[in-house]
């Protein structure tokens, strides 16, 4: 019981009541108990004892990491240790013959043969020395085209050659194929059957080739 005089009329009152029965002046609202005189409960004790454990062992944790930093060079011998075994490895019998497999040609061995500008001649046609027909050759060949304008016949020819293909110009006049022209053509047979197959396979590219015999006039 926690008795106690009414601040207002004296009588005896619990502290706890709200207002006295006496003279109805308040009383509970007037003292409020102090947590210093409250009595410690089994929960707040055992609180405190949980956090008190926890602080040493937080404290022992962290010893523990800082002492494994120290001066016991455990760390260094490790990296020491592996950055002396990597050459032995690197050096080993079986290592050096399995690289020697895998690597790429060194500078020793001879380079891959270069095509020399006189093959590179042979091969593909030179596009601006433009031929005329051999003299005295008798032959079959494709007509690729005909034009009064030697400029542009001249262009046709150039362009061709620039293909891959053996052509050639020559004027019209000197084999009775026509009064002032310029002939385009491609290759030289012996057969018009060799000169009509090529002119079928030209047909795309130059629509109206044919086959024509060349011969000099007498």
């Amino acid at each position: 019981m926690t008795e106690g005089p009414c601040p207002s009329c004296g009588e005896p009152v619990d502290r706890r009541q709200l207002v006295c029965l006496n003279c109805g002046g308040r009383i509970g609202l007037r003292e409020r108990p102090s947590w210093a005189r409250e009595p410690v409960t089994p929960i707040a004790t055992l609180l405190v004892a949980v956090i008190v454990i926890g602080a040493v062992l937080f404290g022992f944790a962290i010893s523990e990491l800082t002492s494994g930093t120290g001066d016991d060079g455990g760390g260094e011998r490790v990296a020491q240790q592996t950055a002396t075994e990597g050459p032995e490895v690197v050096s080993g019998g079986e290592q050096e013959a399995r690289t020697a497999e895998e690597e790429p040609p060194t500078e020793e061995e001879p380079p891959p043969e270069e095509t020399t500008p006189s093959a590179q001649g042979a091969s593909a046609p030179d596009a601006d020395a433009v031929p005329g027909w051999p003299e005295g050759v008798r032959g079959h060949t494709v007509v690729l085209v005909t034009s009064s304008d030697h400029a542009a016949a001249l262009n046709v020819a150039r362009e061709a050659r620039g293909t891959g293909l053996e052509a050639g110009l020559i004027r019209s006049d000197p084999y009775d194929l026509g009064t002032g022209l310029w002939i385009v053509y491609s290759g030289r047979f012996t057969t018009r059957e060799g000169a009509q197959r090529q002119a079928a396979q030209l047909g795309d590219r130059y629509p109206g080739a044919y086959p024509q015999l060349i011969q000099k006039s007498q």
